[in-house]
């Protein structure tokens, strides 16, 4: 038995055609197509994950910024309060003050958590894209050799019709 027979008989038309053309399987099994969508799902969502920690972020970084602006604000106040003598302010401005830092620590915090994932998302993404690109080529050279044993059993089929179709040679 050639190669050509050999492919074409395991790649039969009953038993995988719909496996690499995107049809449906008889036993349940996913076909090219159908993993290929699934893949792409996972990959739409792992970006919208990214996006989603990465936005997350960029809030906090702005809550920082608002929140060191105010701190900015009451230790200009506090500053103000002392050079006007009012102690009581002072110590108001700057009790309030400690408590913001605090806050902010707590954000900076959270914000470099945010960063951190964010970057092993990125991470997973690539991953996930490089598995994904690959099975993409494994499947479209799936394709191609299915194309090609259908073709050598076309042509197999045609000269073997073309072989007993001809008169009988002469002796």
């Amino acid at each position: 038995m050639s190669l050509f027979a050999r492919i074409a008989a395991f790649f039969g038309a009953g038993r995988s055609a719909g496996k690499l053309d995107g049809g449906a399987s008889r036993d349940g099994q996913l076909t090219l197509a159908d993993a290929q969508l699934k893949q792409q799902a996972a990959v739409q969502k792992m970006r919208r994950g990214v996006a989603d920690v990465s936005v997350s972020r960029q809030r906090l970084d702005l809550q920082a910024a608002d929140l060191q602006k105010a701190l900015d604000a009451l230790a200009a106040l506090a500053e103000k309060s002392r050079d006007d003598g009012d102690e009581e302010s002072v110590q108001t401005a700057m009790g309030r003050h400690l408590i913001m830092e605090g806050q902010l620590a707590d954000l900076v915090s959270q914000r470099d958590a945010l960063a951190e994932q964010e970057t092993m998302l990125i991470a997973a993404l690539t991953q996930l894209q490089a598995r994904v690109a690959g099975f993409n080529v494994t499947a479209e050279t799936l394709r191609a050799v299915h194309k090609a044993a259908d073709a050598n059993q076309s042509i197999a089929k045609a000269l073997e019709d073309f072989g007993d179709k001809q008169p009988p040679s002469p002796n």
